[in-house]
């Protein structure tokens, strides 16, 4: 219990009861510090027996796991400084979208060193092509959209632990200063709450786009905060092409006031950094040239975007490619059959689940890894929680992508 003391004590009392109120609200407030911590200890307690033991490892036998990564915030480099809005007395704080910090990503790799087989995501590909048996405890680390912290976090920690990762890029990025839609907008609405204003002009919009708009509250930052969320969602509604998804984030930057996104926090690998990776060892996939969703996009700019991608990684690298993941997992039918013809072998998306023998290679499943998502009794990273939750997303049954 001394333990437990010491947190209730760097913790402490909780908020003072207001004048006239009785001590028993105080203890209940006290009471759910402690409930709240004694779940996330009794969680850690039992990963970590579960582990130990090697009764319940993490990926069952005949199964793999293929984790999805987009990027890995430098130590102590969470995004932009606060803003603070004039109206708020509270500053939203740095944020980097899609970002695992290094220190979180540095330990899930030293957990899966330690008590997984870590492949390639070819690997697990050819294991189903081939009808061969998986790995045992087989888990494959992969990276979406080629943002340039592949290179300078991801590569370095990988390296540091004698670990190789699959990295899916998107051709048409690579070597720019392009800036994502979902960056872009995650840009904006910042520089929104910095200045404070309503949007405005917004009627013309998509509907859901525009109804997004008409409830914002930039005053706080939980209102910013849901702002760019109701917005990524609208935007995700809508079947657009990539251009037309850039012209209508364009206009919502119209209406939020917002200027142009810096370029730096968002900046994809250049090719040099790509062969850097490659000639490591590191596994290079396609993500189409620009970022298409495949299931929206017509048929013909689908194909073009598969082999266009394909073509302009094998001449860079000098090696055949055969994996895709689709962007935002966005696929069909028709582009399953079009990543077949363009000469493809195996096709990743974003449903979550293990993989296991008998699935389609052109419909495999990742895990998602998130900032956050794995906190121990303390509030911070634990490997344990990260294993136990890897290992029922790996019991999970599954039937299509």
């Amino acid at each position: 219990m001394g333990a437990l003391r010491q947190r209730l004590e760097e913790q402490g009392p909780g908020p003072r009861p207001p004048p006239g109120s009785r001590g028993p609200g105080r203890r209940r407030d006290r009471s759910g510090v402690v409930a709240d911590f004694l779940k996330r200890l009794a969680r850690q307690l039992a990963a970590e027996a579960a582990l130990r033991t090697g009764l319940w490892p993490v990926v069952p036998q005949g199964k793999a796991l293929v984790l999805r990564y987009h990027r890995i915030a430098a130590p102590g480099r969470l995004g932009q400084s606060a803003i603070r809005n004039p109206q708020s007395a509270i500053p939203l704080e740095p944020a980097i979208p899609l970002a695992v910090p290094a220190d979180e990503f540095e330990g899930q790799l030293a957990f899966l060193k330690a008590h997984c087989h870590v492949v390639t995501a070819g690997e697990v590909a050819r294991a189903l092509l081939e009808g061969a048996p998986l790995p045992p405890r087989a888990v494959a680390i992969t990276f979406d959209d080629g943002y340039e912290d592949n290179h300078s976090q991801a590569f370095r920690l990988l390296r540091l632990y004698g670990l190789r990762a699959t990295f899916f890029v998107t051709t048409g990025w690579i070597g720019t200063d392009n800036v994502p839609w979902w960056d872009r907008l995650h840009d904006y609405v910042r520089q929104a709450f910095a200045a404070g204003a309503p949007p405005r002009d917004f009627e013309d919009l998509p509907q859901p786009v525009a109804a997004a708009l008409a409830s914002a509250d930039l005053i706080t930052p939980a209102g910013a905060a849901r702002l760019e969320g109701a917005l990524l969602a609208a935007v995700r509604e809508l079947t657009l092409e990539p251009e037309e998804l850039d012209q209508l984030v364009e206009r919502i930057a119209g209406c939020l006031g917002a200027d142009v996104a810096d370029p730096a926090p968002y900046r994809p690998m250049s090719w040099d950094q790509v062969r850097e990776l490659h000639k490591a060892g590191m596994e290079i996939g396609s993500h189409t040239v620009a970022h298409a969703r495949l299931a929206v996009v017509p048929p013909e700019r689908a194909f073009e975007e598969l082999e266009r991608s394909k073509q302009a990684l094998e001449r860079e690298l000098g090696a055949d490619i055969s994996l895709l993941a689709y962007p935002a997992g966005s696929h069909n039918r028709d582009a399953v059959d079009l990543a077949v013809e363009a000469g493809y072998k195996a096709a990743f998306t974003t449903a979550s689940g293990p993989v296991a023998p008998g699935d389609d290679p052109f419909r495999l499943r990742r895990i998602g890894v998130w900032a956050g998502g794995y906190l121990g009794a303390f509030s911070h990273f634990s490997p344990r929680v990260f294993g136990l939750q890897l290992g029922r997303l790996a019991r999970q049954e599954t039937s299509g992508a």
